[in-house]
């Protein structure tokens, strides 16, 4: 049973003991932390003697019209307060007139911070932030273990699909949003989220750590079908980025004019940088070493302690690359004294179409873009550039037998027309060459008529084919 006594009745017990009466100016200053007036009420600090939990104070409002219980220390407040929406318990800055904390009546922490000072030192210096963990391992004696800054974990049980739509499951959500209803100079910098990694200086290899990752995700798909993209699926990714127009009520929220559009990012992933020293500031000095052996590597292991570094993986399509506008896939600026080509094969590369029937080990395949059979369907090669450039391209027209073609600056003056029947120089079409008279024999006595006969058909023959006039 709890045995509840009023300061007030406290005194009335006239329990003179020191320890009693240090005990009431204490309770008596907290719950009276405002003077009171004649048309003020205060709430009743109550002393709680319980048998199991000891001796506790309670701040109790004396009616529902009074719901806050507060206490103040100097220009701080740290109380309760129903009857504000959700604000339940509370922490307010009495001077900037901020509440830096707030718990909901529903258990929702709410951290938040104004900052308004103006600094115009170092760009770099670090603002206050409303949430500042500072975590050190191996102080004061080495550390072991798996050490985590910050875990979010969500536990899913059970769902229901609500009208509106279905459920989305986010362990960790930011939003970084741009008010435009304040000044935004030109030049800033915006981070949706920013991970910084600096390792032990370990010049040596044999005292390198094992493994070092900026971000590491890990999926683990166990719902079949999901990755077939359709009405139902949208798919399953590892990493996705997106960049699309801001809704009507994005728009509005931050700010922004209807009307207002978005524009091209430079890059959906940039990969760049370089290693050196301190006096190395971009890729093309002596000091400079790669970033990285690769750029983007797709397969093999390595990269995770949740694979093993040295398995194979299995996709599907290394790299799909289908919507473009300017260049599917562009290759250029050669650092200097680089001997690298620019693209590396070991097997078959194809360009545009189906592989070949038979299946041989061909080193490239060539096909028309679009095959249509009332236009002529080309594929080729361009060797040097603009406007010298040599072609050699294989035209089709329907069923037409197709040309092997080598033309100069442009594709429609053919220097060289070669086919199955034939072949044709100058612009003029491949033809059968004509064959030497049957009765044209070297190795008997030649007559004059058939020697000229044979002439005449050679004759004809290299100015069909553009050789003479």
């Amino acid at each position: 049973m709890k045995n509840s006594v009023s300061i007030f009745s406290f005194y009335e017990k006239k329990i003179i003991s020191q320890r009693s009466i240090l005990l009431f100016l204490n309770i008596f200053i907290i719950s009276n932390i405002y003077p009171l007036n004649a048309s003020e009420t205060t709430n009743y600090g109550i002393i709680y003697n319980n048998k199991e939990e000891g001796t506790y104070l309670n701040l109790i409002p004396i009616e529902k019209k009074f719901p806050r219980s507060d206490i103040k220390f100097g220009d701080w407040v740290l109380g309760q307060y129903s009857g504000i929406k959700d604000t339940d318990f509370f922490l307010y800055d009495s001077i900037l007139h901020t509440h830096p904390l707030r718990i909901s009546s529903k258990d929702e922490i709410i951290m938040s911070h104004e900052y308004e000072n103006i600094n115009l030192g170092d760009a770099y210096d670090k603002l206050p932030s409303p949430l500042n963990i500072q975590i050190g391992y191996g102080r004061n004696i080495s550390s072991s273990g798996t050490a985590i800054g910050v875990q979010s974990t969500l536990d899913i049980f059970n769902e229901t699909t609500p009208h509106h739509g279905r459920n989305e499951f986010s362990a960790y959500y930011a939003y970084v949003r741009s008010n435009n209803r304040g000044k935004h100079p030109p030049g800033q910098h915006y981070w949706v989220s920013d991970f910084h990694l600096s390792t032990p200086y370990a010049p040596e290899a044999s005292k390198s750590p094992e493994l070092e990752v900026v971000y590491s995700g890990r999926i683990m798909n166990l719902s079949n079908g999901v990755s077939a993209l359709s009405n139902s699926h949208m798919g399953s990714y590892a990493q996705s980025l997106v960049a699309t127009p801001m809704l009507k009520n994005e728009l509005s929220s931050a700010g922004v004019p209807l009307e207002a559009r978005t524009y091209p990012i430079t890059a959906m992933i940039s990969l760049s940088g370089f290693s050196g020293d301190q006096s190395t500031y971009t890729g093309t000095l002596p000091s400079a070493r790669p970033a990285a052996d690769y750029a983007l590597r797709i397969g093999g292991g390595g990269g995770s302690p949740y694979i093993p570094f040295d398995s194979r993986s299995n996709f599907t399509t290394g790299i799909g690359v289908y919507d473009w506008a300017k260049t599917g896939i562009d290759i250029d600026h050669r650092l200097p004294g680089a001997t690298g080509p620019g693209l590396k094969n070991r097997y078959a590369t194809e360009l545009g179409g189906n592989m070949p029937l038979a299946g041989q080990p061909y080193s490239l395949i060539l096909h028309d873009e679009h095959p249509d059979p009332s236009a002529p369907g080309k594929a080729g090669i361009q060797i040097g550039d603009t406007p010298h450039a040599w072609l050699l391209a294989a035209t089709q027209l329907g069923s037409i037998q197709q040309t092997l073609e080598i033309t100069l600056q442009s594709e429609d003056k053919p220097v060289m027309a070669v086919s199955a029947h034939g072949i044709g120089f100058f612009g003029r079409q491949p033809i059968t060459p004509p064959k030497l008279h049957p009765n044209f024999d070297v190795s008997k006595k030649i007559d004059p008529q058939e020697l000229a006969k044979a002439y005449n058909s050679l004759h004809d023959a290299l100015v069909s084919i553009g050789l003479a006039q």
